[in-house]
């Protein structure tokens, strides 16, 4: 645990001296919903699109940040020091997960900040319930997309290949996730969403022990 908490604060710290993700990510999503929301405009198609505005918008500006965090690993040589110390791979890829995770997390925030002042005031109101699927979803998206960026990093079309990969992989998730963000907009109780948040859960649980037992063989490739 030790050797997974010193690795989501080195992603941190980084991350904090340079802003390139956060950045970029941000940028990316306000942009996704400011065209979304005029593209709609003022009427009730948009308040019935907000669930796919706001995992539409997480997912491509997510995927970005992805494939860049594993990119500028590879190109400071950070990894190969990694994969020199004593620590497992499995421990190597939960830290890693974890502190996409938190970089993913911060992006929803964000997104449902937005969304919740141009798209649907409803978000901001029932921002508790939402942020369950939503935040259950994040994790199942950015597990498999920690693998699948490590995969796809040595590439030159990484920007290209990744969410090529990982959409079709992470869909069930993003559709549960949808479901459960529509039936709270829609007036759905935490006894409602029992159903859907056991199913991202299992997800959630599959994606991560795929995850420690392939990465391992991902990156000493």
């Amino acid at each position: 645990m030790r050797a997974i908490l010193t690795l989501v604060w080195k992603d941190l710290v980084i991350e904090a001296r340079t802003r390139e993700l956060v950045t970029s990510m941000s940028l990316v999503a306000f942009l996704a919903v400011a065209i979304m929301s005029l593209a709609l405009g003022p009427s009730a198609a948009a308040a019935d699109a907000t669930p796919a505005i706001l995992w539409v918008t997480v997912a491509f500006a997510a995927t970005l940040g992805l494939a860049r965090s594993h990119a500028l690993e590879r190109e400071r040589q950070a990894l190969h020091g990694l994969l020199l110390t004593p620590v497992s791979r499995g421990s190597l890829y939960l830290g890693k997960c974890a502190a996409n995770l938190l970089l993913v997390l911060a992006l929803q925030a964000i997104v449902v900040l937005i969304c919740a002042l141009v798209v649907n005031p409803e978000v901001g109101r029932r921002a508790a319930l939402v942020a369950l699927p939503f935040i259950l979803g994040a994790v199942g998206f950015t597990a498999a997309g920690t693998l699948l960026g490590a995969m796809t990093a040595t590439t030159r079309l990484r920007e290209v290949l990744l969410p090529v990969l990982l959409l079709p992989v992470t869909l069930p998730v993003i559709i549960v996730s949808l479901a459960g963000i529509t039936a709270v907009l829609e007036g759905a109780g935490l006894r409602e969403l029992g159903r859907t948040l056991g199913m991202l859960a299992a997800f959630d649980v599959i994606f991560l022990i795929l995850g420690v037992w392939l990465y391992g063989f991902v990156v000493d490739e």
